[in-house]
């Protein structure tokens, strides 16, 4: 029956009135219980210590006089006072010192003498909270409460009933962070404690102990646990005792007091010579069957014990003495991998759709998830011996089964991720290529599944090493009897294929085409669809124009796949389609394409109309599909983009909802994204929607114009929102897109250049404006570096594309000082990096490629700072110069001088001097013969700083040096500055040349030589008069340091600068000595077609070597790599077919 609602609670509050709270508290009623927890959140707030003495008479209060359960909630609302919470901090300081005394008497009174288990347990719990509270050191506990330690010395004792005991333990080991040291430095008393109690006949005794020691080990460090080893072996004793069904629950809880110490402290175990004795007990649990014990988490707990006990002492277990442990772990978790469904009928019909294993038992996915733990630790000479010993142990085994033959493949995949031997590499595709044909399905699939998994993790090694073997088997597969087996053949060929060219499928084309198209067709699974949609888009994409024989036979069962996705569990499959489709379309051109496009279209666009759930699986590949599709019809896209864009603003309007926290899917809230309202689906959304916008104005170029006003109202209404960091970066990305629209069109005569002055002027006045509300303080914070950041590169990016004679005189001059003042105002401490990341500046590194041949950026950049904002808006100031360079020389260029010249001096900051250089870099290179006037302010500093002990002051120090080069006057420095190129080299080029740049100072490094040898070459081209007979020697220093690895900007400039200088055949390196024009042929060969070069110098480069000649170049390149010849050749054949 319904209750009546609790009592105020006063001052005065009588027992009644408090159980009454307590009761209400408990209710169903959410609103009663609601009140009920405000009634006490306010008498916390007044009345603190009436509260607490009420709790603590209800603690008192045992027999017929109030109810256990009342008295066990007074206990959590006592431990919920003292520790505070989310929503109310801790009243303990708050309280009279008689009100202390008092709860903390009848706390100990409670635990001791009380007839409920329960409420003694919660009551402990409170006096643990009170102690960690008053105390951090044995001493103070001493001090603080001198009663607690005491009576847990009394009854951690021989002779004390055993549940009281155990209450004692418990208390003692919660204790132990703020009195272990103390205690193990009184004497020997505390490991003699444990010893006895460990000896207990007690199971529950023994357990609590071995948790005390166990939390001494993990908090402690380990000299101070020292006297904790002589208990250990009782200790692994009590785990062996504790392995039976009836203590399973004990057991439970000493191994995850285990887990933590041995992760705390593994060296500890080591010491205490136990390693053996415990890894042996731990693999005699874990080897247990599941049905040993009641609960299947104590044997998982006994296997994270035994693999953090392994991971934690890899150095130790990888040497001879320790393999055997490293042999049973290994044993042991492909043991686990045996646990699989054996009704193959079930194992289909649940993961013909999700293709997943979810009627598996947790053992066996633990199994697979340790060895992939295992190779992550151990080195690969190590492991994989050990790995192929007891698979091919466990195979020859009389009970070895198909389960066996599954488990050794799976252990396989999961340790392929770390690989790096080819040898090991090859030996595992082998293995697994073996079982693809096994006559159970459950291997064959596990077998297709290990077979994509070492695709994408040894890519694109192993499609190089064994595709002539594996397609064949893939093929076969894809007709496998067994709907999952053909599924992931499926999903393996799709791996395999995404690393391969036309010409190595060409073999299997047909056969794989065929089979994919057979397989789409007959629709016996979603998932089988889905992976055949991703398989045919492989082979399109790598056909290319040869796929299109076979767009007639693939588009109408596309087209029926999407028409007959109705429901919504078909979603994602018509989303796969929609993408399929317009790669398709994109492969074999817009003239195949055009009118199945429209047909596509004619679908899409209802869906765009009425928009997409947050959990809708076709958003993204909608957005992508009809991206593809637009770039693929160019300007025949126009028709579509007036239906797409007001969906498009649609969802950029989206706002915060008043209560986002009220939302379904709160939990889905991206991080630091709370005060915006929006969640992550949203937000993903809206970058969605402008990434297409992007590709539509690239799509239809001039052509967008009609829509430019609409657009633009839009971007710069979602402007006025507080952004999140991603979302920023897009919008800032898709006025530069319209920025360079716009200019084009105005170029072309489609629109008036006024129209793109309005439209920058808008974006600048929105973006600037919100620039200038920069605080006032000593240091900036990181969220406000980053948006200021992110304001000053959109407004160089859009000041950038919109080309010159956009901005007004004014306009210049009036940013410009804003600029300024920015620069003024941005304070950087001392201790800020000079750096502000490689990647936010001029001069960034040549990025690694991925297998996709897709840069990778470093993980390792330097966090975003008030040098990197300072640099960001010295790009400004280099976007501004470049929009209106007389208007910028005559009002700005002065300005900024001197603040160049104040920079550069040497007694300034790293920081400063960095700037300085950077910002006079980009003068001289942009205003050229103007920046001279202003060259006695910091050209003379710029050549000694090019061996500054900085690394990025060297680097802007030589490229301001190289980029004055081409002035006349340049010729006073000429020699200085090339001795000053001489000394780096010296010092640098051979480590140069020789090493990979890894870390990021050694990068920075790197890219400062790549300046100097960056600024040789200009000072050679334009100055080598002034070496006299050096002049030759000059011309080699510079062309031995060639081609520039590291420093992307100066690499870009100086081979096309040497190409240029050879295809004009420059008399010093074509008319001087064979070997100097051998060492320019060494380096055209080592950057054509690489990450060093780009298409249009590609072509610059066959041009000029192939107008040697066939044979002098024979002739001359005879020595040359074998690659280096392959690409001589391919120029040759590149340029016979452009004659």
């Amino acid at each position: 029956p319904d209750r009546p609602p609790a009592r105020p609670l006063d001052a005065a509050m009588d027992l009644s009135a408090i159980c009454e709270a307590l009761q209400a508290t408990q209710q169903p009623d959410g609103e009663a219980r609601k009140k009920a927890e405000q009634l006490l959140d306010q008498a916390a707030a007044n009345s603190p210590d009436a509260l607490v003495a009420a709790l603590a008479g209800v603690l008192a209060s045992g027999g017929a006089q109030v109810a256990d359960p009342l008295r066990q909630e007074a206990a959590v609302i006592l431990r919920q006072l003292v520790n505070g919470l989310a929503t109310r901090e801790s009243i303990w300081g708050d309280l009279k010192p008689e009100t202390k005394t008092q709860l903390m008497t009848q706390l100990l009174r409670t635990v001791e003498t009380d007839a409920s288990s329960v409420v003694r347990r919660n009551a402990s719990q409170v006096a643990v909270a009170i102690g960690n509270k008053v105390a951090d050191s044995f001493e103070e506990l001493q001090k603080e409460w001198p009663e607690i330690l005491p009576f847990l010395s009394k009854h951690t004792g021989s002779g004390v009933d055993a549940t009281m005991r155990v209450f004692a333990l418990k208390m003692l080991k919660d204790l132990i962070p703020t009195v272990g040291e103390g205690l193990l430095a009184q004497g020997a008393h505390a490991a003699q404690m444990l010893g006895a109690a460990l000896a207990d006949q007690a199971p529950e005794v023994r357990a609590a102990a071995a948790q005390v020691a166990l939390e001494i080990v993990e908090d402690l460090e380990r000299e101070t646990a020292a006297p904790v080893v002589e208990v250990i072996s009782a200790l692994v004793a009590t785990l062996q005792a504790l392995a039976t069904p009836d203590t399973e629950e004990l057991l439970k809880e000493v191994l995850e007091g285990l887990i933590a110490a041995v992760e705390s402290e593994p060296e500890f175990f080591k010491e205490a010579k136990c390693v053996k004795e415990l890894s042996e007990t731990l693999l005699q649990i874990a080897s247990c069957k599941g049905e040993a014990f009641g609960e299947e988490d104590v044997r998982h707990s006994a296997m994270e014990a035994l693999m953090a006990l392994t991971l934690g002492l890899e150095e130790d277990v990888s040497k001879a003495e320790g393999l055997p442990l490293l042999e049973a772990v290994v044993k042991v978790n492909v043991s686990w991998m045996l646990e699989v469904e054996e009704d193959v009928e079930l194992w289909t019909k649940e993961g013909k759709d999700k293709d997943e294993d979810e009627c598996d038992g947790d053992a066996v996915g633990i199994g697979e998830e340790n060895l992939d733990r295992l190779a992550e630790t151990f080195e690969e000479e190590t492991l994989m011996p050990i790995i192929f010993k007891v698979i091919r142990a466990v195979l020859q085994l009389q009970d070895a089964t198909w389960k066996t033959a599954r488990a050794c493949v799976m252990a396989l995949a999961q340790v392929a991720e770390h690989l790096e031997e080819e040898a090991w590499v090859a030996q595992v595709v082998e293995f697994i290529a073996q079982h693809l044909a096994h006559a159970h399905p459950r291997v064959r699939y596990s077998a297709f599944w290990a077979l994509a998994q070492v695709c994408y993790d040894q890519a694109p090694d192993v499609q190089a090493a064994h595709h002539e073997t594996l397609l064949p088997a893939i093929v076969t597969g894809i007709d496998d009897s067994n709907i999952r087996v053909a599924t992931v053949a499926v999903s393996a060929f799709a791996a395999l294929g995404e690393e391969l060219d036309a010409e190595d499928m060409e073999p299997q084309m047909d056969d794989l085409l065929m089979r994919m198209f057979n397989r789409l067709h007959a629709g016996e699974s979603r998932a089988l669809q889905e992976h055949c949609l991703s398989g045919i888009a492989v082979i399109a994409e790598a056909s290319e124009e040869n796929f299109t024989p076979y767009y007639t036979h693939v588009i109408p069962m596309l087209k029926q796949v999407i028409s007959k996705c109705t429901k919504e569990e078909e979603r994602s499959l018509q989303g796969k389609s929609f993408e399929c489709v317009s790669l398709i379309g994109s492969v074999v051109g817009k003239e195949t394409f055009l009118p199945d496009a429209h047909e596509i279209m004619s679908v899409m666009m209802p869906l765009a109309k009425d928009g997409f759930a947050a959990d809708d699986p076709r958003r993204e590949s909608f957005h992508e599909a009809a991206g593809k599709i637009a770039s693929t019809l160019g300007k025949d896209f126009k028709p579509y983009v007036e239906m797409l864009l007001p969906s498009i603003f649609n969802i950029l309007k989206q706002r915060p909802a008043e209560n986002p926290e009220d939302d379904d899917d709160a939990d889905s809230l991206d991080e630091n994204l709370q005060l915006l309202g929006l969640k992550t689906s949203v937000l993903e959304e809206m970058e969605e929607a402008l990434e297409l916008m992007d590709t539509l104005v690239k799509a239809l170029e001039g052509d967008f114009c009609p829509f430019l006003p609409a657009t633009c109202q839009n971007l710069l209404s979602l402007m006025d929102m507080q952004l999140s960091e991603g979302l920023r970066e897009k919008i800032f990305t898709t006025w530069e897109v319209i920025a360079g629209c716009a200019h084009e069109a105005a170029h072309n005569g489609l629109i008036d250049p006024s129209v793109v002055r309005e439209l920058v002027t808008e974006f600048l006045k929105k973006t600037v404006g919100a620039m200038m509300s920069l605080p006032k303080c000593d240091e900036l914070s990181e969220s406000t570096c980053t948006t200021l950041q992110a304001q000053a590169l959109g407004c160089s990016l859009v000041i950038r594309k919109a080309g010159k004679g956009i901005l007004t005189r004014d306009g210049v001059k009036d940013i410009a000082a804003v600029i300024a003042q920015l620069l003024d105002g941005v304070p950087c401490p001392e201790n800020t990096p000079s750096e502000p990341g490689i990647l936010r500046r001029r001069g960034r590194p040549v990025l690694d490629e991925d297998s996709d041949g897709d840069e990778i950026e470093p993980e390792d950049e330097t966090p975003v700072s008030a040098q990197s904002v300072r640099f960001t808006l010295c790009d400004m100031i280099g976007a501004l110069m470049r929009a209106d360079p007389e208007a910028f020389a005559e009002v700005v260029l002065p300005t900024f001088m001197e603040l160049v010249k104040t920079l550069v001096r040497p007694e300034r900051q790293e920081q400063d001097r960095s700037l300085g250089f950077y910002l006079a870099d980009d003068v001289v290179a942009c205003m050229g013969e103007k920046s001279v006037p202003f060259w006695n302010g910091f050209m003379n500093e710029a050549l000694v700083a090019m061996v500054d002990k900085s690394a990025i002051i060297r680097q802007f120090a030589a490229s301001t040096i190289g980029n004055g080069a081409p002035q006349a006057i340049f010729a006073q420095v000429a020699k200085a500055a090339a001795t000053q190129v001489q000394m780096v080299l010296q010092k640098q080029g051979e480590r140069h040349r020789r090493r990979r740049a890894v870390k990021a100072d050694a990068k920075q490094s790197a890219l400062a030589v790549d300046a100097c040898i960056r600024a040789l070459g200009q000072i050679c081209e334009h100055h080598d008069s002034q070496f006299g007979t050096d002049a030759g020697a000059a011309w080699d220093l510079w062309l031995s340091n060639l081609p520039l690895k590291y420093n992307a900007d100066a690499g870009k400039a100086a081979h096309k600068q040497l190409v240029e200088l050879f295809a004009k055949k420059h008399p010093v390196l074509t008319n001087t000595t064979p070997e100097r024009l051998r060492a320019v042929l060494a380096v055209c060969t080592e950057i054509y077609r690489s990450k060093l070069s780009h298409a249009e110098l590609d072509a610059s480069i066959a041009q000029a070597v192939s107008g040697l000649g066939e044979e002098p170049l024979r002739t001359l390149c005879g020595g040359f790599k074998e690659k280096q010849q392959k690409k001589l050749e391919q120029m040759l054949k590149t340029t016979r077919a452009g004659a």
